[in-house]
């Protein structure tokens, strides 16, 4: 027959290791049932109400919470149709018009195109006084007059 040698201090070790890890068990569920008990029986709206919202509002750390905002998903979700339906267009117009003075950039942009058109008529309407005086001048016979009916008619004052 053999003999199986207990040695009393491994023993008592082990035994300490499977009452722990069963007491552990016990102790845990029965704090998960106590606590789900006292849950059930708090009211929560009453405990809420008791909430300074405005105090908790002050400790968020407000550029932590935007920064894991995902923007693009926010923007997918938003009705584009909508927004502008809700944008006055005639106000939003008049404003862009006026902040960049749409009025004085037409005034300066067509003032050197005008200026150029101005400047050109004149110089037309020059050669046609030029041509009609020779034409008159020659018509009358006026002394001095150009028989080849050349002079003045190319050139600019």
């Amino acid at each position: 027959m053999t003999r199986i040698i207990v040695f009393p201090r491994l023993l008592a070790g082990r035994l300490a290791r499977c009452a722990r890890g069963a007491g552990a068990q016990v102790a845990d569920r029965l704090i998960r049932v106590m606590t789900a008990a006292v849950v059930d029986r708090l009211d929560l709206d009453a405990l809420v109400a008791r909430v300074d919202v405005n105090r908790v509002a002050d400790r968020v750390d407000v550029n932590r919470v935007a920064d894991r905002v995902d923007v693009d998903r926010v923007v997918l979700r938003v009705d584009v149709d909508a927004v502008i339906a809700r944008v006055d267009l005639v106000v939003l117009t008049r404003d862009v018009l006026q902040a960049i003075d749409l009025g004085q950039m037409v005034r300066d942009t067509s003032g050197g195109a005008a200026e150029g058109t101005v400047a050109a008529l004149r110089v037309r309407s020059v050669r046609a006084d030029r041509v009609v005086n020779h034409f008159a001048d020659r018509l009358l016979h006026r002394p001095g007059a150009d028989p080849q009916g050349t002079e003045g008619l190319g050139s600019t004052p």
